[in-house]
């Protein structure tokens, strides 16, 4: 059995509802700071701003993090010549 045979092995299953709970509710947080944003003034307005902040914010949070280990997991493949940097 080659390494990643065995490490994919030890992954846990996660049913549907793990593996999309979170990029629903943050859709949801996102489609209702659109519509505060849409629908109303003065303190809605501070919701939409709110609510359209936190998937950029969770995008820089763990877009950072994942470049800070290295992109992704180096499973001893070497590179394909077109994913050169130009």
């Amino acid at each position: 059995m080659s390494s990643s045979a065995t490490s994919a092995a030890r992954l846990p299953q996660l049913s549907t509802w793990q593996v999309f709970r979170a990029p629903l509710l943050i859709g949801l947080v996102a489609a209702a700071g659109l519509a505060f944003g849409l629908f109303g003034e003065g303190l809605w307005d501070g919701l939409c701003w709110l609510g359209l902040s936190v998937p950029v914010l969770l995008s820089l949070i763990y877009g950072t993090r994942w470049n800070r280990r290295g992109k992704a997991v180096d499973d001893g493949r070497q590179a394909h010549p077109s994913d050169a940097a130009f």
